[in-house]
């Protein structure tokens, strides 16, 4: 009997739907072969584990309903000072409203090349980055369309390239504005569609690279004056495609994973700065660059404030937007929330370490009707966070959605700080003491990304971190944990997938990813940045994983339904680990939690059957397997 479901993995629910368990898997094991029949539930009393209680949902998830004659691909949003919501689309029009739910929209603008940045200064003024440049549109009539676009700046090159794409927009307190540039792409192949450019052509590519910077400031980010004058800011950017400020003013973009880059990031904008794509660098003004080794290129990068590993937290994020709600969105004020192509919205604690951001990013929402194309973001005044989607032809869904807090606040993580000798962990609600107090709750394990020209990078040196002591502060809510060596350069990553809180909720974000770049007594990584430290046989045994067994409980209990080759059938709605990757895209901790407690879908839990050890060892074959972004040992 096949197995029935379709995985997903959410995180908040419709207001009316059943509390259910977190749907969080790509596995489909079933208790045919050891049980009577397919979904026959193995009961729980087998080995006198309590039934865990599903988080209640903290969050839902709204879709606006646009006009037919308005683009659904929206490009960029923004609110004005008065709350009306402006909606930018690829189509070069801009929207707005002063009620979402009633449907009053109306066209303000149009005739604008794929505008990817918006600012709302007032009812009648907005600022767009468009692919040409900086404009300022303006309704000086009042009868409600823009009669005036005036350019402000536009000292960027362009080629005609499909994939010049112009970022942004954020003002800062003295009114500069700043954005990004992103690369050219095709290769050479695209050369013969260049019938003129606005700047110098070079074609000439810098080292290697699959994106490359054919005018001037490809792969640079930039701020605009007041008065108009073009500042080029930070170079070493593949495509910042979100681009961000946060409470302080600071100057922030995401970036995406490919070459060059080996996962997305959120990166923190220092003037003249470079951040690791080498294509920019034939536009510095230094001409040492083109002399440097890949390794000492590795050695000159200014680090990425906070990692997104690729895969477990999506693969091409968009614009970074901070809570500065007051508190209307839960407790996360102050902490960004960002976007991505594929459907998850991600959240960001930053702190300052040794004078450098870094710190820790959390899955915040994977919800079944989340749409993909999450590349633009902004909270309301009444502190709802609105997303705005467009894949442009890369993928399905476009529009609006709004994300809204319910009231409730939400068991998760609430950040992660670095100690001298380990993490603090604090928690949005009081967790269970004895369960909190217990080393063996956290498993931590760190490793990092190669730097070299391939597209994006495998876990490289991974290795588990022992946790030696736990600390509890602050009724529970607050866990400082000792481990037994801690290095700068790696991402550390927390599994806390049994760990509920005081009344006996699971937390509904059980894994958190922190950058550490620096320590505190000012250590930082040195390299080799180019190769990895450990030999692959070793980092693979230092997991103490027993792959053989995991081979064996694979057999036993999976293949009958994904099939020795991991494809499943789509048609019964089996996952397919090869050819739909978000589904392994998940975090370990996340996919042992459906392992342990089964999903609403129709997959039985196993946590009365399989050991933990048994858990681990079959999720750890699985990756080997059908994996390659995870596989044990690359």
């Amino acid at each position: 009997m096949p197995c029935p479901q379709t995985i997903r993995h959410s995180l908040i629910f419709p207001r009316k739907s059943l509390p259910r368990f977190r749907q969080a898997t790509g596995l489909c094991l079933l208790a045919v072969l050891l049980l009577a029949g397919c979904g026959e539930a193995p009961s729980p009393e087998a080995n006198h584990r309590p039934d865990p209680v599903p988080p209640e949902p903290a969050y839902r998830l709204e879709t606006l309903d646009l006009p037919p004659a308005m683009s659904p691909e929206v490009s960029a949003i923004a609110f004005s000072p008065d709350g009306e919501l402006f909606a930018a689309n690829r189509h070069g029009d801009i929207w707005r409203t002063d009620d979402p739910d009633a449907g009053n929209w109306s066209k303000f603008a149009s005739g604008l090349h794929e505008p990817l940045g918006l600012l709302a200064a007032s009812s009648r003024v907005a600022y767009v980055v468009h692919r040409p440049g900086l404009v300022r549109v303006e309704d000086r009539t009042g009868d409600g369309k823009a009669d005036t676009f005036a350019s402000i700046n536009e000292s960027w090159g362009l080629s005609g390239n499909y994939h010049e794409f112009a970022y942004g927009l954020v003002r800062d307190a003295d009114g500069n504005f700043f954005g990004g540039l992103g690369l050219d792409s095709g290769g050479e192949s695209e050369l013969r569609h260049i019938k003129w450019t606005r700047g110098p052509l070079n074609p000439e590519r810098f080292r290697r690279e699959r994106q490359w910077s054919l005018t001037p400031y490809r792969g640079w980010s930039f701020k605009i004056t007041p008065d108009g004058e073009f500042v080029p800011w930070a170079m070493g950017f593949r495509q910042p495609a979100g681009i961000g400020i946060n409470p302080e003013g600071e100057f922030f973009s995401t970036d995406n994973q490919g070459d060059w880059m080996a996962s997305s990031a959120l990166v923190h904008h220092r003037k003249g700065h470079f951040y690791g794509h080498p294509a920019s660098l034939k536009w510095a003004e230094e001409d040492f660059w083109k002399d440097l080794t890949d390794e000492e290129l590795g050695q000159r990068r200014t680090p990425y404030a906070v990692i997104l590993p690729h895969g477990a937290l999506g693969g091409s994020p968009g614009e970074p937007v901070w809570d500065q709600s007051g508190g209307r969105f839960g407790p996360f004020e102050g902490q960004a929330f960002i976007g991505d192509f594929s459907p998850i919205i991600n959240r960001v604690f930053l702190e300052k370490i040794d004078g450098e951001y870094q710190g820790a990013a959390f899955p915040f929402l994977r919800h079944r009707d989340l749409r993909q194309g999450n590349m633009r973001a902004a909270f309301s005044p009444d502190g709802v966070l609105y997303m705005a989607q467009t894949s442009r032809g890369w993928g399905v869904g476009e529009g609006l959605q709004r994300i809204v807090w319910e009231g409730e606040t939400p068991t998760e993580i609430h950040s992660v700080r670095l100690l001298d000798d380990g993490f603090s962990l604090r928690f949005t609600v009081p967790m269970d003491p004895a369960a909190l107090a217990r080393p063996e709750t956290y498993r931590v394990s760190r490793f990092r990304y190669l730097y070299h020209d391939s597209y994006g990078s495998p876990r490289i040196d991974e290795m588990p971190v022992e946790v030696t002591g736990v600390q509890v502060f602050d009724d529970s809510r607050q866990a400082n944990l000792s481990v037994a060596e801690l290095l700068p350069g790696y991402v550390y990553e927390f599994q806390l997938d049994t760990l509920a809180s005081a009344d006996g909720k699971l937390l509904a974000g059980p894994t958190a990813y922190y950058t550490a770049n620096r320590l505190h007594n000012g250590d930082r990584f040195t390299g080799p940045f180019t190769r990895p430290i450990l030999e692959p046989a070793v980092a693979a045994e230092a997991r103490e994983i027993d792959i053989e067994l995991g081979e064996s409980v694979y057999r036993t209990y999976c293949m009958a339904c994904h099939q020795g080759d991991g494809r499943g059938d789509r048609g019964a709605s089996i996952p397919d680990f090869i050819g739909q990757p978000h589904v392994l895209g998940q975090s370990d901790a996340e996919l042992l939690r459906s392992i342990r407690l089964g999903t609403d879908g129709g997959m039985a839990p196993f946590g009365a059957i399989l050991t933990e050890d048994e858990m681990r060892a079959v999720l750890a074959y699985i990756r080997d397997n059908f994996d390659p972004q995870r596989r044990r040992g690359r």
